[in-house]
């Protein structure tokens, strides 16, 4: 991650942002709707390998 990589830049960004949400909405308005949220995670994690993948690809 040395590099400048614009998946892990998403991919990160993105996953602390659905976080924040999460937490907001698990204290404002109710746990089972920041639950709807949590989908997000693997998709972040997606772009992460992805990420990988170009920054690193198989020979």
């Amino acid at each position: 991650m040395i590099r400048n990589n614009k998946y892990y830049t998403i991919a990160i960004v993105g996953a602390i942002i659905t976080f924040m949400l999460q937490v907001v909405l698990m204290v404002t308005v109710d746990p089972y709707i920041a639950a709807v949220l949590s989908p997000f995670y693997p998709v972040w994690v997606i772009v992460f390998v992805i990420g990988w993948r170009k920054q690193y690809p198989r020979r």
